[in-house]
């Protein structure tokens, strides 16, 4: 489930995470040409400082900028926080080096529309790695102002920091609009259900309406339909989510054998499309037990 967990986080339009205090509110600190400043409203403090994590060093023309992260797990402590209300502005370069000194590490760049937008849409790409220990992170959608989460997550845990960037150029945008449907899963051997689940993500824009309906089929051909319901709250910009209970997901466990087929009738302002997957099979690691979807016709992709 924590891979589920982290699919849905990413659609929020405003991060989470897990296990600790909120933090206490830093002065902002901007980088001075030849030396190193740090910022960042960094979690509450761990009782042991072996386990804060090192900050994130931004490589910028100015001088080099040290980011406190603002949540983290760290060896054995866990820590919340919240993402400051004044992040640190890098101002406008073509792309923004960094470096972490821990070995075995990989990072990616959550881009959210800068500004008081109540759900702001958001861009995930990875950070490329550009030698040990350090990484660059290119433009991601219309170019303009953007906050960028820096995720990253390696032995002994993982980090969250942020800051401010206005790109000059336009950047990688998230390709088609994709779904996803969860309804079974792999309870230590036994079928299971955690509930009825689709994820949505990428839309051009926001429909006005949206319903979605999930087909279950066993492969001797038997089969039930869920009806969903629209959750609400301020997802993502082009995001959708929808549930039914646990009890109506169980009821797929008594079909029959396996391989089983997911239908998805998603209306969006009523237009239909048919979205298919197959569990276990097409289940990947990264959002598992959901299934991506392959959608007839393709969904409506934000383009910028």
């Amino acid at each position: 489930m924590k891979q589920l967990l982290a699919a849905v986080l990413m659609l929020l339009a405003v991060p989470l995470a897990g296990c600790g205090e909120a933090p206490s509110p830093a002065p902002a600190a901007q980088a001075s040409a030849g030396g190193t400043t740090s910022t960042g409203s960094p979690a509450a403090e761990s009782p042991n400082p072996v386990d804060r994590p090192p900050p994130l060093t931004l490589h910028l023309a100015s001088g080099d900028l040290d980011l406190e992260p603002w949540t983290y797990c760290w060896t054995t402590a866990c820590v919340d926080g919240v993402p400051r209300d004044d992040l640190a502005d890098v101002g406008g370069p073509n792309a923004i080096d960094f470096s972490f000194p821990k070995p075995g590490w990989e990072f990616s760049a959550t881009f959210s529309e800068h500004g008081e937008h109540r759900c702001k849409r958001r861009i995930t790409v990875p950070a490329e790695p550009t030698g040990a220990g350090t990484w660059r992170v290119n433009p991601a959608g219309p170019a303009g102002a953007w906050d960028v989460d820096l995720f990253g997550n390696g032995p002994g845990g993982d980090v969250i920091t942020s800051f401010t960037w206005t790109t000059p150029t336009d950047g990688t945008l998230p390709g088609p609009a994709s779904g996803s449907a969860g309804v079974l899963a792999d309870q230590d051997g036994e079928l299971d259900s955690y509930g009825v689940e689709v994820a949505v993500a990428d839309l051009a824009s926001r429909p006005r309406s949206a319903q979605a309906t999930v087909t279950v089929a066993s492969a001797d051909g038997r089969s039930v339909a869920f009806p969903t319901r629209r959750q609400p709250g301020c997802w993502s910009e082009g995001s959708l989510w929808f549930t039914a209970p646990d009890r109506l997901g169980r009821q797929a466990t008594s079909l029959g054998p396996g391989p089983f087929t997911y239908t998805v009738e998603l209306d969006l302002d009523g237009t239909t499309y048919t979205g298919v997957g197959e569990w276990p099979t097409d289940e990947t690691e990264d959002i598992a037990p959901h299934v991506p979807l392959t959608w007839t016709p393709a969904l409506p992709a934000y383009t910028g």
